[in-house]
This record gives structure tokens, sequence and C-alpha cells, in this order.
């Protein structure tokens, strides 16, 4: 056979092998692309990853679970939504200003990312600005950043960028193991 028959024949047998396991999907009014059934967000992963490279905190503070900042804060959380919300214990807690983000976990309800604003000295819940749930298939970081982005279009972009998430707390494909789910949204 010649070359540039085999060439040829090498290109489209690999064309007609990728197109048969890659595809690209609608999702939640964006896009995913599909690997042999197994749903990849490269548009977020590449979004994290340059977040990663141009991060600025040092506008951020991450205040100690026990201060009174925090304190302050897991207050409101505890009564926003009772009882489930009393249950609410404080993960993480990231300032900027008058901006708070709090990382908050239940005994009975998914973890949660709640924005908060400090308002006539108290800090109010964001209502609109809480994340709580699974963000599966999206990559979850930046799915979330651009979730709370959305609600919240005042809140400090360094504030956003620098709130570590954890993949596996929001990325709950199959629920919450052993756990009843729920929301206090």
């Amino acid at each position: 056979m010649k070359r540039h028959v085999a060439a040829t024949l090498l290109g489209v047998l690999a064309f007609v092998i990728i197109d048969s396991h890659v595809d690209w999907v609608r999702h939640d009014q964006g896009a995913l692309l599909e690997v042999s059934g197994q749903p990849f967000d490269p548009k977020g992963w590449a979004a994290e990853h340059w977040r990663q490279l141009r991060n600025d905190c040092r506008a951020v503070r991450a205040e100690p679970t026990n201060s009174g900042t925090a304190l302050q804060v897991l207050q409101a959380i505890q009564q926003h939504s009772p009882p489930d919300s009393m249950e609410a214990q404080l993960l993480q807690l990231q300032v900027q200003a008058d901006w708070a983000i709090a990382e908050v976990e239940f005994k009975t309800l998914n973890p949660s990312l709640v924005v908060l604003r400090l308002m006539n000295g108290q800090w109010q819940i964001q209502d609109s600005a809480i994340w709580s749930g699974s963000a599966a298939p999206w990559q979850v970081a930046d799915f979330v950043r651009r979730y709370l982005r959305q609600q919240a279009p005042d809140l400090p972009q360094p504030l956003l960028n620098c709130v570590p998430i954890q993949e596996d707390r929001y990325n709950l494909a199959g629920g919450l193991a052993g756990k009843k789910q729920g929301s206090w949204l």
C-alpha cells in the first residue's frame, strides 16, 4: 500500500474512533466534554487553573473559627432557618472588608458556602448567595464560584477567588451517603 493511502486511511480511522468516543453534550445551559460516557468540564478546569495562577489573596483574611467574627457569623447562620440550621458547624471563614464567605456543615443537610455582608454591625446572610448541594458533573470550584458571582455581583472578586472549595464536599453525585438529603435554602 502506498504511504499517502495508508496515512489517509489512518487519519480516517483515528477520526472515526475519536468521534465514537468523544462528544460535546449540553447540560444545565452549558457544554461538557464526554469521553466514553464520562463527562468532563474542560472550561471549568481551565478557568480554575487560570484563577490559581493570577490569584491575589492579600486583601482576604482567613478568620479562625473561634474568633469573635466567626462566632457572630455562625450565630447568624444558626438563626437563619431553624431547626436544622441550629446544628451548623463552621468549617472556614474568609473575610474581606464587610463581606464574608463561610463554609458550614450540618448533621442532616448538605455542606454549604454562605455569603454574608456586614450591615449596621450585624452579619447578614445574602439569601440568594448560598451554595448547598452537588455541582456534579461540573468542575466544582469553578461552578460554585460562577454561581455565587451571579447571585452576589457586588461580592469582591478576591474574596470569591481565595475561598478554598473542596471538590469532594460539593461533588455529591450520589448524594450524602448515610445522611438525610436536604437543603436549608
